[in-house]
């Protein structure tokens, strides 16, 4: 069962009454239904973390990307820069960048057509000072340096807040590749902490009172300040339990599949077994769109999109 999955083996069975040892078509149409219908419905479903960034609208509610909201770990806003990297050899290098990736820094650069990677990974080096001296040790001309002055904690924040999962994609760097031959390159975090807020599980955050972030603009109206990801919501939220409509919609989309499988095997990919193999995945241009009598069933799980 992928971690997608909408409905369990049995759950799909219930609907193919009479079938029987066909676990892994069954299961890849499963898994295909489950990716589809959250597609459709521009959401996920089922209890997770999520770390994502949000552009401030002026308005008194930001809506977040997934609901129900079970809670609300942080909100941080005002990014400013924490981590300088520079290479000064800029006789010896020339290109030097800088990337943030889920694990670590990727450092990068190259001399006389040779390029020359290092990774700096996060469990080595738990906080920002660590990280930015793991960057001098290099040498090469590398250097690093924390940002901010002897009142500021930025040094003992933990390296792995640099990075942000993306919120679309699967993709693993979330800063970068930012120059740094001869120059800076800046990495950002979110540092401050927004006091005044209250969240509506049905998927919002409101701006509320008591108030105690005189940083934002105009805090006597209460809105979400305009900016380009300003905001860093850290937050979970989905169901502990799939509502009945979605299971009985994959279920029903699953049943469907299969039956057009029997009739016509090739709606199910056998690429990776092309003789005589088992399918292990779905093609798509089965799963353009649910089937009418099932929009029923999502409509009410849709994402509305303004």
């Amino acid at each position: 069962m992928a971690a997608k999955d909408l409905i369990t083996l049995d759950r799909a069975y219930l609907n193919l009454q009479g079938v029987t040892g066909a676990d892994q078509v069954v299961g890849a149409l499963i898994t295909a239904v489950s990716d589809a219908i959250q597609k459709y419905c521009r959401r996920d479903f089922y209890v997770r973390n999520y770390d994502e960034l949000y552009d401030g609208n002026g308005q008194h509610r930001l809506v977040l990307r997934q609901y129900p909201i079970q809670s609300v770990k942080s909100v941080r806003y005002r990014p400013v820069t924490v981590l300088k990297i520079i290479n000064n050899s800029t006789t010896l290098n020339q290109q030097a960048r800088v990337a943030v990736a889920s694990t670590g820094l990727t450092l990068s650069r190259t001399a006389s057509g040779v390029t020359t990677t290092n990774a700096l990974a996060f469990g080595s080096y738990v906080t920002l000072t660590a990280l930015a001296n793991a960057v001098t040790a290099l040498g090469n001309g590398w250097s690093g340096q924390i940002v901010g002055d002897t009142n500021s904690d930025y040094g003992l924040w933990s390296s792995a807040d640099l990075y942000v999962p993306p919120s679309f994609g699967d993709g693993t760097t979330s800063q970068g590749n930012l120059t740094a031959r001869g120059q800076f390159a800046e990495l950002k975090l979110h540092t401050y902490e927004l006091a005044g807020y209250q969240f509506d599980p049905r998927g919002w955050l409101l701006r509320a009172i008591p108030y105690s972030d005189p940083e934002l603009l105009h805090p006597e109206d209460l809105i979400w300040p305009p900016g380009i990801g300003n905001f860093r919501i850290q937050y979970t939220a989905g169901y502990t339990t799939i509502p009945e409509s979605i299971q009985e919609a994959c279920a029903s989309w699953t049943e469907q599949l299969y039956y057009a499988y029997l009739r016509n095997p090739s709606i199910v990919s056998t690429a990776t077994a092309p003789t005589g193999g088992t399918a292990t995945s779905v093609t798509y241009s089965a799963l353009a769109a649910p089937p009418n009598h099932l929009r029923t069933l999502l409509d009410a799980y849709r994402r509305q999109i303004v």
